[in-house]
């Protein structure tokens, strides 16, 4: 077949499939692109992964919780992780019997729910066309689908959803002022905190805007207004105020978030990019010699108030370079690429705003300046990326934009002038259709590209793929009774055993540490030793190995080795 009879062919079947589009209802066209969205992320769990970080404390405490064991799994009550994420991974393994299962489930199901608070917002502020390619870029953005399965802890798909689903209510709250609405919104915002507690700054800038934009309307002191606020506040209430109880119980204080402190005074040496500070301060052992700090009771009540007090010149240092690290994270390749800058301008300024619409961005801008806080403690990806689902709206409408220029560009080089609609309408040449999706064609091109490099580099020092062949290689050898003792979380997990974190502490001390806890096993991985504990050097070789200790296993499938030793 000739090159010209196969261009017609395709542009056909292009044109045919356009026109079943136009033919076609909203709600199937929206349920295809979410179908998108779902696919890619089973497509990216295809991919071996670890369950490593925070996310195997979420999956032990939803295990425990759900099969009568408490919310524990350090042996008495969490109070450091929230109660949402292992809610819905321990409700999962009830049925699946697989904690990762569970965990992979929640990363498709939430990551697909994104689609309708995303595609809502963007109809409602742009029409349905950007609500499409709202949809379509966070099917393949990289850090909305393969970064968020190396970050390790995998509550951002949920956590992502019940913030957006807020904030799409408090817009439908600004313009209709119906009760229903704000409480919606805060009740969405107290779901999200149940996930990650930093959700409080949504809830509470969120809040601002509303309050602004009705001071101007001039209906803040009107009754609908007056009484949306109580509903927004008791929405958030009514979930807040069971788990702001247990944690009383078990701190003595009534907060907002008890990790605030305790994160602050821990992630002081990873500002200044000291992994070896971070490990000592949330590791070491506390001044009973028994725990360590993290999971101590000295950590419930942490000042961070006291430390910015004490040192004010090291905490404005400390803002100085998170602030500098915030814009490094956000415009990098994997998480906001820099050449969508010029996309997020023209989807704001490209068209002239009238009142409505600037409340509608004022809202949409309050979204993303929660994550801002961070500068307040350190900097990672995973923090910065809830502002992405906002990014994505706005860069959206600039493709979109964009797109129609270079259409009308290219009709008028050719003579031709197209009215208000034409470009939408069959009259218009299918050439100058296909003009209108080309930016966003190359940009999801570009997505599609990085998806497999993203998942081979974004990870940290702590992410190993022996971590898991070691705690498969002790699956077969030990019960779940069994206890083992790491820093990694990830061993334990995957040998679907106990874990008690490895105290950064002299060997004696450790030893000690591990009678005491019970720990039949302990796992050193030789990365820790050359970056951070160089004390235990010796237990790398069996011939050096101190007295109650004894050798097991070696893994040298990486550089780095794994060694595994029985405490006697």
């Amino acid at each position: 077949m000739r090159m010209g009879n196969v261009s017609r062919v395709v542009m056909k079947w292009i044109a045919s499939v356009r026109n079943s589009l136009e033919k076609a209802p909203e709600k199937w066209i929206v349920a295809g692109l979410a179908m998108l969205v779902m696919g890619v992320r089973i497509y990216l769990l295809s991919f071996d992964r670890v369950v490593w970080g925070d996310e195997p404390f979420y999956l032990w405490l939803g295990r425990n919780w759900l099969t009568g064991q408490g919310y524990s799994f350090t042996g008495y009550s969490d109070v450091h992780h929230t109660p949402l994420y292992p809610l819905l991974t321990g409700l999962l393994y009830l049925v699946t019997r697989s904690m990762e299962l569970a965990s992979s489930i929640c990363y498709v199901l939430f990551g697909t729910l994104l689609v309708a608070p995303i595609y809502l917002t963007a109809r409602c502020f742009y029409g349905k066309a950007v609500g499409y390619i709202s949809v379509l870029l966070l099917a393949l953005w990289p850090a909305l689908t393969a970064a968020v399965l190396r970050w390790g802890t995998l509550t951002e798909p949920p956590y992502y959803f019940f913030i957006y689903l807020g904030v799409y209510c408090a817009i439908l709250a600004m313009e209709r002022d119906q009760g229903r609405y704000y409480a919606g919104a805060g009740a969405s915002f107290a779901l999200a905190y149940l996930i990650r507690p930093e959700a409080i700054g949504h809830l509470v800038i969120i809040a601002g805007a509303l309050v602004v934009v009705k001071l101007f309307e001039r209906r803040l002191f009107t009754r609908p207004v007056l009484l949306g606020l109580v509903a927004y506040v008791a929405g958030f209430l009514l979930f807040f105020m069971p788990y702001a109880y247990y944690v009383s119980l078990h701190t003595g204080s009534w907060m907002v978030t008890e990790k605030a402190g305790v994160t602050f005074v821990t992630c002081i040496g990873l500002s200044k990019g000291d992994t070896a500070a971070f490990d000592r301060a949330t590791w070491g052992l506390d001044n009973t010699g028994e725990e360590v700090f993290f999971f101590s009771h000295e950590s419930y009540n942490v000042s961070m108030l006291d430390y910015v007090s004490q040192y004010p010149v090291e905490f404005l240092r400390l803002l100085y370079r998170n602030t500098w690290k915030f814009l490094g994270s956000l415009f990098s390749a994997n998480l906001f690429p820099s050449f969508l800058v010029p996309f997020v301008a023209l989807g704001l300024f490209g068209v002239p705003w009238d009142k409505v619409r600037a409340k509608r961005e004022l809202i949409w801008l309050a979204s993303a300046l929660p994550v801002l806080g961070f500068i307040l403690f350190f900097i990672q990806d995973r923090y910065i990326a809830t502002l992405l689902p906002t990014i994505v709206v706005w860069v959206a409408k600039g493709l979109h934009v964009w797109g129609q220029w270079l259409a009308d560009t290219l009709l008028a080089m050719k003579g031709r002038r197209r009215g208000p609609d034409e470009g939408e309408s069959k009259s218009a040449p299918l050439w100058s259709k296909l003009c209108v999706t080309l930016p966003l064609v190359l940009v999801l091109a570009f997505f599609a590209s990085r998806l497999p490099v993203t998942l081979r580099t974004t990870s940290s020092g702590s992410y190993r793929m022996a971590h898991k062949d070691v705690g498969l290689w002790l699956e077969d050898r030990v019960d779940r009774d069994t206890i083992i003792m790491s820093r990694y979380p990830a061993i334990a997990f995957h040998a679907d055993a106990r874990w008690v974190p490895t105290p950064n502490a002299e060997i004696p001390e450790v030893l000690h540490y591990a009678r005491l806890k019970g720990a039949e096993y302990f796992v050193i991985d030789e990365r820790e030793v050359v970056h951070l504990r160089p004390q235990f050097e010796a237990l790398l070789q069996e011939e050096t190995l101190p007295p109650g200790f004894e050798w097991v296993h070696v893994d040298n499938s990486e550089e780095e080795r794994l060694v595994v030793v029985r405490v006697k």
